[in-house]
């Protein structure tokens, strides 16, 4: 199992989620699914020394609206 701190590069406020888990390991271009079923696109993975932080796009309804969000705000 995969663990990752997540970071916001659009949406941020305090009632995001703060940690992501997956059994494979993400890689950028991946979209992810929160629990609350909002979608993400992967952006960057940075390791840290408290561990793996993924930066992650503007959240949308669907995988297709993620991807055309992330690329619409430049952040892939």
């Amino acid at each position: 199992m995969f663990e990752y701190r997540i970071h916001y590069l659009a949406d941020c406020d305090d009632a995001n989620w703060k940690k992501y888990s997956s059994e494979a390991q993400l890689k950028i271009g991946d979209i992810i699914e929160l629990a609350c079923g909002l979608h993400h696109v992967v952006c960057a993975i940075k390791p840290q020394k408290t561990g793996t932080r993924i930066d992650v796009s503007k959240s949308a309804q669907d995988p297709e609206e993620a991807l055309l969000l992330a690329q619409q705000y430049e952040h892939i």
